[in-house]
């Protein structure tokens, strides 16, 4: 049903009189004048690239200004023609979605000029915006020492920390889950947990772009981080292809200083080819690839002797088709699919070959985009993409049984290592009735030391097969007009919808996990009755218990109008945002006290963000005093949409529990009991919702021709932060002063009551919640015919009580947005040494990156980085004991946020790329990427737990210094 209303929505929209436009692309703007310095209206001009089907046509208006919007990126000529003028070709680069500068003098007749620039050095400086971007080439990112997956080219973002976490994202003005992830104009962001799950294949990328501030109402932007977006390889008016090899093998990896293992100490390979060109001459382009990595590493044997090894393989293709069907419309069509299966992955020292789990997960991208130029001051656009990322944890070895909480079901004591996973017992000093009981399952089951059967270990199956499935369907209309010429307005107005939706199942594998309790425990059992034998398993095992379905749905309106008069530009504009949450498991019922009643199963609305409540302003001015360089200030504001509420709120999460099933002696079922692990919330009505207010000023100064210079400083600070915490928090855990002392819904007991379930915990905007950020940047970018090079250095400032990246022991993770460990009982109040560090700050940070191509058909790239540690803070319980009876130290501060910092980091890569030509159009290139050349494996992730042995030692490597070669072939 989603597929079919995605088409359909893609057909609907494709069909309307107003085509879209194509997000992926860029503009040419310029003027055009006579060699006497007067502007000349009139003038055609005509824009050609192998990467456009057909060429664009447009004409200079009375000041002279002409633009091309919505052009494919690529190398463009440009021909300007005047009747009595001689005609002018320029050659000038168009990236995506940046405005490229180019202008023109015509002479008299007879006096015809011609330029070609073989290396076009990209314009930096926008004249009329103050967006902080930046961005790449495939070029430019093939000559670098770049790994394989989207997320090694976020290290290339300047202000932006390096990480090499592989969940979360950087902090960057926001935590790890505040970033948007767009992959070819798709956003492949998580749904509800807002981080970068997908993995799509780089070397599709034809080119990279970022913006990190400054953002015009244009696009949709509500990211509290950076946003980052690429554009894929395209076909062009040739055949062109690529077959690459890459390999590193676990001998070409450093061992790990501190004796560990490392996850790169294994085997890789990654085999990748692409083939693109006209189908249909002027007309219609294509470009397809194919993408294969695979990992293997042997398991060590443990106490039952051999493991099987561990396997990834990923099967990953993609299509795409460039349209012109008439020259002032251009479409975009493409698809990609992969299927990654992990086998292997899990083991324990004492489990069985068979107790292995692994992993599986699919990935669809699609997108169709368009744009029409309905003359030379107006075009309109249009975009739909779909994405779907189910993912599966999953046994290696499937159990072949029925379950049932029946009393009288068997459960098989002679094959219970294929029925699901046993924990085989051990004896107990002391208890001789017991150890009889379990001795013949430990001559069964057990495993073989100095010649003993010995108890303790695990047999059977992996337990769990977790289905987590994601989803987001979009679809956004947009209008851009130009009015006036010497005061000039250019208009921009647009809607988007999408919807982001999460499938939840989790089923045991068989019985799940078997325990033999031996009736020796009285409280693990029913009816006073103790249990000999105890299987745990997933009530959604027994299939009465529906898939927990999760929505986020939002609708977006932009209006910006960006108003330049000579060398300033002025841009004014707003988004405005509805978004909705949908729960599972109640009815909307106005009657009630709670306004729901239970109904297990239906889709309802937990809350209502209204537009009036996510009013984001975009002000900024640019001014080019000298008509090349710049100086700008903005304001902004952004609504981040990431949410995981909608799931952790739903009151199906009540429904999804665990059965614990209890046999006698002879395996025979006679009771069982369900342990809920989480129930639904209620929100606190009328709340703000979090938002990010960004002050920025810059100057941008072109120093030469082949040096641009850009520095800024800019402020973030977030509010309105919403969390679950308990309904009495500000009465009882002892707030300070300024906080009312108050419950956040008076009358919870008596809507829980109404319901029948549900949590002491609600969803609150959790008083004097914050979050700062400040940064001063200097970056500077030179670029010549044969070389580039990128340097940035950066001053932040990260402050705030309330930290989504140190919520949890291991924090490289998916974790719930608005429902962490935040708030969470006595200690994790933002009054409890919560106001400090941040665990993102990175008070200085220097980036310095580029390449040079060698005189003998070579290039070397290098990357570099140096950056301070990470802060942390030791975490303790005590403080807080006379509040709880809990001895959990997670996230209970024992002093200030950040009040401790790891050591500073610095590490260089290098590529070298060795390019030898077979014929005129065949090229063979053989290249080397060494990362962490120093081997510097800086320790980071410290354990804060003042009760564990192992207080302030690092939990996490920086990664050894590895090898990674491969062989390409481009035609």
């Amino acid at each position: 049903m989603r597929f079919r209303r995605g088409l359909w929505l893609a057909a609907w929209f494709v069909l309307l009189p107003t085509l879209a436009m194509a997000q992926q692309t860029g503009t040419i703007v310029g003027k055009v004048v006579g060699s006497d310095g007067l502007v000349l209206p009139g003038v055609t001009v005509e824009a050609r690239s192998p990467a456009l089907p057909a060429p664009r046509v447009t004409v200079t208006d009375g000041a002279g200004n002409y633009q091309l919007p919505a052009l494919q990126p690529g190398i463009y000529t440009l021909t300007f023609v005047l009747s009595g003028m001689g005609k002018v070709t320029r050659e000038a680069e168009v990236l995506l979605q940046r405005e490229t500068t180019v202008n023109a003098t015509m002479s008299v007749q007879g006096v015809a000029e011609t330029v070609n620039v073989t290396a076009p050095i990209i314009p930096v400086i926008e004249k009329d915006s103050t967006a902080l971007k930046s961005g790449l080439t495939t070029t430019t990112i093939e000559a670098l020492p770049v790994g394989q997956q989207y997320r090694d080219l976020v290290k290339l973002i300047p202000g932006v920390q390096y990480t090499e976490d592989g969940v979360r994202g950087p902090s960057a003005g926001g935590s790890g889950q505040d970033n948007v992830y767009k992959f070819d104009g798709v956003n492949v962001t998580l749904p509800l947990f807002g981080t970068l799950s997908a993995e799509p294949a780089a070397p599709d990328i034809a080119e990279v772009t970022t913006i990190k501030g400054g953002a015009k109402a244009v696009d949709f932007d509500r990211a509290g981080g950076f946003t980052i977006d690429s554009i894929s390889k395209s076909g062009t008016s040739t055949f062109s292809g690529t077959v690459e090899y890459q390999f590193q093998t676990a001998g070409m990896v450093a061992s790990r200083e501190n004796g560990g293992i490392s996850q790169y100490s294994q085997d890789h390979k990654w085999f990748t080819a692409n083939l693109g060109g006209p189908v249909i001459p002027g007309k219609a382009y294509f470009f397809a690839s194919y993408y294969r990595p695979t990992i293997s590493r042997s398991n060590a044997a443990n106490l039952y002797g051999d493991l099987p090894g561990y396997q990834s393989t990923r099967n990953e293709g993609f299509g795409k088709l460039t349209l012109t069907p008439i020259s002032q419309i251009l479409i975009n069509a493409s698809w990609r699919q992969s299927h990654r299966l992990d086998t292997g992955s899990t083991f324990g020292p004492t489990s069985s070959a068979t107790t292995g789990s692994g992993a599986e997960a699919w990935q669809k991208m699609g997108i169709v985009e368009a744009s029409w130029i309905v003359n030379s001051r107006s075009y309109a656009t249009f975009k739909y993409t779909h994405f779907s990322n189910p993912t599966r944890g999953r046994p290696d070895h499937v159990a072949d049984v029925t379950i049932s909480t029946q009393p009288g079901t068997q459960l098989p004591l002679n094959s219970l290592d294929t029925v699901g996973q046993f924990a085989v017992p051990a004896p107990i000093a002391g208890a001789d009735a017991y150890n009889a009981f379990v001795q013949p399952f430990i001559d069964q089951y057990g495993y073989t030391l100095d010649g003993v059967k010995t108890g303790g270990g695990y047999v059977g199956y992996g337990t769990l097969f977790d289905n987590d499935n994601f989803f987001r369907d979009q679809a956004q209309v947009a209008y851009n007009l130009t009015l006036g010429s010497t005061l000039r307005h250019d208009l921009h107005a647009g809607f988007q919808w999408y919807e982001d939706s999460e499938d939840l199942l989790r089923t045991s594998n068989g019985w799940g996990y078997i325990t033999v309790p031996g009736g020796r425990l009285p409280n693990v059992g029913v009816n006073g009755i103790p249990a000999y034998f105890d299987a745990q398993f997933q009530q959604q095992t027994l299939g009465t218990v529906p898939t927990i379905h999760s929505e986020y749905r939002s609708m977006n309106i932009e209006a910006n109008d960006t108003i330049t008069y000579k060398n300033l530009a002025v841009n004014v504009g707003v988004l405005i945002s509805r978004d909705k949450l949908y729960g599972q498991g109640l009815r909307e019922d106005p009657s009630t006290i709670s306004g729901y009643v239970a109904d297990p199963g239906n889709k309802y609305l937990e809350y209502l963000i209204p537009f009036g409540k996510t009013i984001q302003p975009r002000i900024g001015a640019t001014w080019s005093y000298n008509g090349r360089d710049t100086i700008y200030a903005s304001y902004a504001r952004y609504t981040p949409a990431a949410s995981s509420l909608p799931r952790a709120a739903s009151w199906a999460r009540n429904s999804a529990a665990t059965i614990d099933a209890y046999f006698d002696q002879n395996g025979v079922l006679y009771g069982a009991k369900q342990f809920a692990s989480s129930s639904g919330k209620l929100f606190v009505p009328d709340m703000t919702p979090r938002r990010t207010d960004e002050y920025l000023v810059g100057t941008n100064k072109q120093l030469t021709n082949a040096i641009t210079l850009r520095a800024y400083y800019r402020h973030r600070y977030g509010s309105h932060y919403w969390e679950d915490t308990n309904n009495n928090a500000r009465v009882v855990f002892d707030p300070p002063p300024g906080i009312p002392r108050e419950l956040y819904i008076p009358d919870l007991s008596a809507m829980t009551a109404q319901i029948g379930s549900g949590s002491s915990y609600v969803i609150a905007e959790l008083d004097g919640a914050y979050t700062s950020y400040h940064e001063a940047t200097v970056e500077a970018e030179w670029r010549t015919s044969r070389s580039f090079v990128r340097a940035s250095y950066s001053w932040t400032r990260y402050r705030g009580n309330f930290d989504q990246d140190n919520t949890t022991a291991g924090n490289d993770a998916n974790i719930f947005i608005g429902s962490s460990n935040i708030g969470d009982g006595a200690g994790r109040q933002l009054w409890n040494f919560k106001n400090g560090i941040m665990r993102g700050d990175k008070p200085v940070m220097v980036k310095l990156y580029g390449y040079y191509e060698l005189p003998w058909s070579a290039s070397l790239g290098a990357y570099f980085i140096a950056q301070s540690g990470q802060p942390w803070e030791a975490w303790s319980y005590e403080p807080y004991i006379a509040l709880t009876t809990s001895t959990s130290d997670t996230d209970r501060f024992a002093e200030p946020a950040g009040d401790r910092r790891t050591p500073a980091h610095a590490q260089v890569d290098l590529n070298y790329t060795q390019t030898f030509k077979v014929w005129s159009r065949y090229r063979l290139q053989a290249i080397a990427d060494v990362y962490n050349v120093t081997n510097s494996q800086t320790g980071y992730n410290y354990q804060p737990s003042l009760h564990s042995p192992l207080f302030g030692q690092p939990r996490s490597w920086f990664a050894p210094r590895r090898l990674q070669l491969s062989v390409r072939f481009t035609f």
